[in-house]
This record gives C-alpha cells, structure tokens and sequence, in this order.
C-alpha cells in the first residue's frame, strides 16, 4: 500500500503536537509552540503488515485557518482533536467534521475515516466534558472515539491504530466498488450489442420475406 497520510485537527492548544510527538519521538512537550505545519514519516503495524504513514500537524490557530483546506485535501484519514478540560474545543469538533467534509466534497452519508479524540485524561479534576458525551457524538457521525493522554503516553499507539485501520477499511471497500462496477460494465455493453444484432436480424428477415 502506498504512503497514506493521517492530518491531526482540532483548535489551538489541544495537544495535537503533543500526540504527534509522543507517537513518533516518544517525548511529551512540556511547553506549548503554536504550530504552523510538521509533518512526520513513520510506519505503523497493523496485524502482520506494515505500513508507511505520515502524520501531519496542522496549526490550530485562526491565523493559519487557510491553510487547513490545502491539508485536508491530501489527507487519508483525520484525527479531530479536543481537550476534556475546554468545552469550546469539543463544540468546535462539529465544525471541523464539516470542513472535511466540505473540503472532499464528500456526501454526508458517505464514510472517511476519523477519529474523534478526547486528550488530556490525565487531567481528570479539570474535566468539563464527560465520555460519556463523546461517544454519543461519535456515535451520531459514525465514527470512531478515543481518549488520550499525551503526557502519560496513554492510548497513543491505539489511537494511530485505529485511524489507519480505518483507513485500510475504507479503501479495500471502495476498492470492490469499483471492481464491481467495472466488471458489470462489460455485460452491459455485451447485452447492448446482443439487441443491436437482433434487431439487425428481425430487419434482414423482414426484407427476405417481402
């Protein structure tokens, strides 16, 4: 499989770097630095596979909103990232989940793979929004939920997981689609020409007769 490509969404100050870095470099930020764009090349193992990925952090601030579109056209599968400890930011996933719709010109009732990520768990006192929450949201869009916590490295790896198998999913589908839909076409044509010849016959017969 080629190079698939995972974008992290999400506001300013979520922790989408911190994910990011803990997954590929295994170190925590203690300090926050607005991000304008990294992008991280990395290989993931699903089952007996691996496979190549990369992860692009994208910035979270207003600033850098125009960039975002140009992200999300390149990307295979997407993380929508929001912290339990700010309501704003899970309010803000819905329009995130929009944009990516909106940007691959994607009907709503056809599926991408994302993931809605709550981070920051570790943070349980300053919690203002409940899983319980989360998973109904992510019920409702039909998409995968998780809880993170980049500090203590938990759910990290299951969260990149999940999201390329997700990824792998969609595509081996989309993939028998289209393989069905070319192998119906040649009985169309086929049944077509059958009726051209028929028809051609009826006429030669109908000549033969007068």
């Amino acid at each position: 499989m080629s190079l698939k490509r995972i974008v992290m969404l999400g506001t300013g100050a979520v922790g989408k770097s911190a994910i990011t870095l803990q997954y590929v470099s295994h170190y925590f930020a203690n300090n926050y630095n607005p991000t304008i764009e990294d992008s991280f090349r990395t290989s993931i193992t699903i089952g007996d596979d691996s496979y190549p990925i990369e992860i692009l952090d994208t910035a979270g601030q207003e600033e850098f909103d125009a960039l975002k579109d140009t992200y999300i056209r390149s990307g295979d599968g997407f993380a929508i990232v929001y912290s339990i400890t700010s309501l704003t930011t899970f309010l803000e996933a819905n329009e995130i989940r929009e944009r990516i719709y909106r940007v691959l010109d994607k009907d709503p009732t056809q599926h991408i793979p994302i993931c809605l990520v709550g981070n920051k768990s570790d943070l349980e006192s300053e919690r203002t929004v409940s899983k319980e929450q989360a998973e109904e949201l992510a019920r409702l869009w039909g998409i995968s939920f998780i809880e993170t916590s980049a500090k203590k490295k938990s759910n990290i790896n299951e969260l990149y997981q999940i999201i390329m198998k997700d990824v792998i999913d969609t595509k081996t589908k989309e993939d028998e689609e289209q393989k069905k839909l070319k192998e119906h076409e040649p009985t169309t044509k086929k049944s077509s020409k059958k009726q051209r010849n028929g028809k051609k016959s009826y006429k030669k017969i109908g000549c033969s007769v007068m």
